[in-house]
């Protein structure tokens, strides 16, 4: 049976105004083989509505820190009133978007003991003493490396948002 930590719930970062989609998601894929982690899409969708497109990209990157560890950082972004916009830059007509994002990061340790010895319950009670009393050996092992992934990969997308703003 996996057991699940919550390590980051619900970080948010939200932008308005020019963006491009197309290189957005690049940048997420650049930044998951520079951390050397796995994706999985979970949700990927686009409804167009009156006033603009509405997309939703829904993923977790993760990467195995042990046999019986997994790091998971989930990415949900949320774009609403996507429209195209054509602009001239450096001579070049680009296209670009203009929109809402929503982006809600959420990280978590899955741990996954099964046939080791601690999966016993009687063994399973002394680790479980063990880490809350004396020492948080095995519950706090990875916890400061998946946040580091996490708010690096809020701290990148803030700073690729940010670069459309001027």
């Amino acid at each position: 049976m996996v057991e699940k930590k919550i390590l980051v719930d619900g970080l948010r970062f939200s932008y308005d105004g020019l963006f491009d989609i197309v290189d957005f998601y690049r940048h997420v894929e650049d930044w998951m083989q520079d951390h050397h982690m796995q994706k999985e899409i979970k949700k990927k969708g686009e409804h167009v509505e009156p006033q603009g497109r509405k997309v939703e990209w829904m993923i977790e990157c993760w990467k195995k820190e042990a046999e019986f560890a997994k790091s998971v950082v989930r990415l949900r972004a949320l774009f609403t009133d996507v429209t195209d916009v054509q602009m001239v830059k450096d001579g070049v007509t680009r296209t670009f978007q203009k929109g809402k994002a929503l982006l809600i990061f959420d990280a978590f340790l899955e741990t996954d003991f099964e046939k080791t010895w601690v999966q016993k319950p009687w063994f399973f009670f002394l680790r479980a003493i063990y880490d809350k009393l004396i020492q948080k050996i095995w519950s706090e092992r990875y916890d400061e490396r998946i946040r580091k992934y996490t708010y690096d990969l809020f701290n990148s997308l803030k700073a690729f948002f940010n670069l459309y703003k001027y």
